[in-house]
């Protein structure tokens, strides 16, 4: 997982706020703008899911949607807002619908459950998590107590450690594996479309550190 730094707010949803509108209402009566929203989400995203890493470019075998992060059923204020708008996969067992499924209650509640954990913006997430060379997500051993509790929490409330993720960050694993003769440019390029740079960047580091 990586952090998120978001462009500046599109103008059509400061517009779709002053015209009162929902979320359904932004769709249907702008679709072209909510496409636009879901294009400049993807580029903040460099074409990744951002909770997964999964690949949402050109290609993709993934159905891409706007998550929010604060469910709009329970934080309506937060519909339109930018901040808690973020490209990602869909019809998943992990990512935002598995988030969604996990949080449930009174505002209240939800509010409790969302502080728990971490959402892609939250700054210096790279540096959170450990990548094995089996594919599995770990808590940095680095952090503090607190942070490790935060950085699982975080693990759990995506299932980022979902068969198919860990599959996918295995055969990345195994793929870098056979690369290293390239430069890191290079390798980074080949891997693109493969989606995860998060992991692609963590194994560069970890090779360099072993030079």
């Amino acid at each position: 997982m990586k952090t998120i730094v978001k462009s500046e707010v599109p103008p059509c949803l400061r517009q779709a706020q002053g015209k009162g509108w929902n979320w359904d209402e932004f769709r249907t009566n702008a679709y072209d703008d909510y496409l636009s929203v879901r294009s400049q989400a993807l580029v903040d995203q460099k074409d990744e899911c951002a909770y997964t890493g999964l690949w949402l470019g050109m290609g993709t075998t993934h159905t891409l949607h706007i998550d929010h992060f604060h469910k709009k059923a329970i934080f309506p204020e937060e519909t339109l807002s930018w901040e808690n708008l973020f490209a990602a996969a869909k019809n998943r067992n992990d990512g935002a619908d598995y988030k969604d499924r996990q949080i449930h209650g009174t505002k209240s509640d939800a509010e409790k459950q969302y502080r728990a954990f971490w959402s892609p913006l939250e700054a210096n997430l790279s540096q959170a998590f450990w990548y094995r060379q089996d594919g599995v997500v770990e808590p940095n051993e680095k952090l503090s107590d607190e942070e490790k509790e935060m950085a699982q929490h975080t693990i759990d409330m995506y299932n980022l450690n979902s068969p198919d993720l860990r599959n996918r960050r295995l055969g990345i694993i195994r793929l870098l594996n056979t690369l290293q003769d390239l430069c890191d440019d290079d390798i980074r390029q080949c891997t693109k479309t493969a989606g995860f740079s998060f992991l692609v960047d963590f194994e560069l580091s970890q090779l360099s550190n072993r030079k």
